[in-house]
């Protein structure tokens, strides 16, 4: 059994929040250095993690075994949520009319 790599998300962003793409892509540029490792995402300590940066991080480790711990019931929400896709109905080329949750 290959051992699993453990990021501890905030020793590494020193806020409880995640709200921007930047922050996951420098997570995932740390995670990157052993490409071969199975990684644990430990959210201990983080309160809120926006849909965006749960997307690129989470993207960004679309090959990979990625088990999770310490989540709360919002950021397991925002994880689902960053992978569902709107559906548009357009009236016009340039104007929305209705969107619809997928």
């Amino acid at each position: 059994m290959v051992p699993s790599m453990e990021i501890k998300i905030y020793d590494h962003v020193g806020t409880d929040t995640l709200r921007h793409r930047e922050t996951a892509q420098k997570l995932l540029q740390i995670i990157k250095e052993k490409p071969d490792e199975p990684v644990t995402l430990n959210f201990k300590g983080i309160t809120f993690a926006s849909r965006s940066f749960l997307h690129e991080l989470l993207s960004g480790l679309h090959d990979r075994e990625i088990n999770y711990t310490n989540t709360n019931k919002e950021i397991l929400f925002m994880a689902k949520m960053a992978f569902k896709k709107a559906v548009f109905k357009l009236e016009t080329k340039n104007e929305i009319k209705e969107l619809v949750p997928a």
